[in-house]
């Protein structure tokens, strides 16, 4: 198996964060296994890197809107630097309502949400604050749409409150989860949608367990997809010579 397969394979036991692992998740094994497989074989052109630092030194420093707008596009790929801007530009219209509080930011630990034995997601929220004695914790996702299915969702939310919202300190949080999807075709500029505790019904723990299942039987029809495709790569000079 040459290294180009071992990266694929590796990139396939190490699920993405929570809104990009509950993408793949479908209600049968064959449509997860296809956007799992879409998923590891894709390279995105760039990320929201910049964008999310630039929300958590505004949440958390309170620096000013042209200087939150400064760190979003400072660096990354820059075919992304535009879209960094649009989304702190409407992060920044959100915080004009919101108020988020600068003066009490959280320190926090990556927590996981278990899918099997050897394979956890990410969970992790771009800032945390303390409003009215309660532990605040914000989530943000990037994306310029938000195709989420209500069974993606619903698992999406789950798995927020199994990771991070199972944890004592924020057992009773009011928590904020982020979009900032598109107003149209043609258009950078985005408004917020906000996701709070309580707006999805939490999977039960069989459809909870369906959902799993689901994606251990497409991870393990990509392995083998991955295994079939090393088994019949042939390097350049690897043939039979025509001599």
């Amino acid at each position: 198996m040459v290294d180009k397969h071992l990266r694929l394979l590796r990139k396939l036991d190490r699920p993405p964060g929570g809104p990009n692992f509950a993408r793949f998740i479908h209600d049968d094994p064959i449509r997860t296994a296809k956007a799992v497989m879409s998923f590891i074989k894709g390279i995105p052109p760039f990320n929201y890197l910049q964008a999310y630092k630039a929300v958590r030194d505004r949440i958390e420093l309170g620096i000013p809107a042209e200087a939150a707008i400064r760190v979003a596009v400072a660096r990354g790929a820059p075919l992304g630097r535009p879209h960094n801007e649009a989304l702190i530009r409407a992060f920044l219209e959100y915080d004009e309502k919101r108020r988020f509080s600068a003066q009490n930011p959280i320190g926090f630990d990556v927590e996981y949400f278990r899918v099997a034995r050897d394979i956890a997601v990410p969970i992790s929220p771009v800032s945390a604050i303390r409003e009215r004695g309660r532990f605040v914790p914000i989530f943000m996702c990037g994306w310029s749409s938000l195709p989420l299915s209500l069974l993606q969702r619903r698992l999406l939310m789950t798995m927020y409150e199994d990771a991070f919202f199972s944890l004592t300190d924020y057992q009773d949080s009011p928590a904020e989860v982020l979009f900032f999807p598109r107003v149209g075709d043609g258009t950078l500029d985005r408004e917020a949608e906000v996701w709070r505790r309580g707006d999805y019904d939490l999977l039960n723990p069989v459809e909870l367990k369906e959902c799993l299942e689901n994606f251990l039987l497409a991870r393990q029809q990509v392995r083998q997809l991955i295994a079939a495709e090393a088994q019949d790569f042939r390097k350049p000079g690897d043939g039979p010579s025509d001599e």
